[in-house]
C-alpha cells in the first residue's frame, strides 16, 4: 500500500500533458505516476500498451513469467 502524495499529481500531470493522454487512459497514467513517485520499476499486466508511458517502467506480461514448472 502506497500513500497518496502531491508528487504523484505532479508526475501524473506531466505524463498526461506531455503524452497527450485523455479519457480512461488517465487512470493508467496515474498508476504510472505512483510507480515513478515511489520508485516501483515493474508492473505485471495483460495490457502492456496501457503502461508504455515511461521508459522507466518495465512491463511484464503473465505469459513471460517462468514458473519453473
Amino acid at each position: 500500500m502506497l500513500f497518496d502524495s502531491s508528487v504523484i499529481f505532479t508526475n501524473w500531470l506531466d505524463l498526461v500533458t506531455s503524452r497527450k493522454v485523455m479519457g480512461k487512459r488517465t487512470h493508467d497514467a496515474r498508476i504510472v505516476a505512483v510507480m515513478l513517485t515511489y520508485g516501483v520499476t515493474h508492473i505485471l499486466t495483460l495490457n502492456p500498451s496501457d503502461f508504455a508511458l515511461s521508459s522507466n517502467i518495465t512491463i511484464v506480461r503473465p505469459q513471460d513469467i517462468n514458473t519453473g514448472s
